[in-house]
């Protein structure tokens, strides 16, 4: 039973993993932001003075000069696991993929964490608080999005 559920958990997920390495690498997803639009609407959201977007805007300079060989990583290890299969199962192999994606998603997490932190750094208390209520109300918007997706019927194809 446990080897069972264990061989559906790396395949799920080499599969979330594939699905992360596919959104990163068109630029989008989590990690792939884009700087300037992230300021800007920090900005306009925020009111952030110009010495706030000086110091953010460093700070994710050099939140992309970190994350950049992590993005890469990833990639590579897709490709390499995207290789032709024979059909036979590996579970050793599965598992080391499961296992390298894994920590360079969680490599990746720590580094948007710290960027978080230190941009939290640069924001007045008042600013914190209006980033906080931003980000609980995105969150909102994306649980209703996921709930309403959930409730649509989905439709069957026969396969041929």
């Amino acid at each position: 039973m446990k080897k069972k559920f264990f061989i559906v958990f790396a395949l799920v997920l080499a599969a979330a993993a594939g699905l992360a390495t596919a959104a990163l690498a068109q630029g989008h997803g989590r990690f792939g932001h884009h700087k300037g639009w992230m300021l800007q609407r920090m900005t306009r959201e925020l009111n952030l003075t110009e010495a706030q977007q000086a110091q953010i805007k460093s700070i994710l300079q050099t939140e992309h000069a970190r994350i950049q060989p992590l993005k890469q990583q990833l990639r590579q290890n897709q490709q390499a696991q995207g290789a032709p299969t024979t059909g036979a199962f590996d579970e050793a192999q599965a598992r080391a993929f499961a296992g390298k994606q894994a920590q360079i998603m969680s490599d990746l997490i720590v580094e948007k964490q710290r960027t978080k932190s230190q941009i939290y750094a640069v924001l007045t208390p008042d600013q914190r608080a209006k980033a906080q209520q931003l980000m609980q109300e995105r969150e909102q918007r994306r649980l209703q999005r996921m709930q309403k997706h959930s409730q649509q019927p989905t439709q069957v194809t026969p396969s041929q």
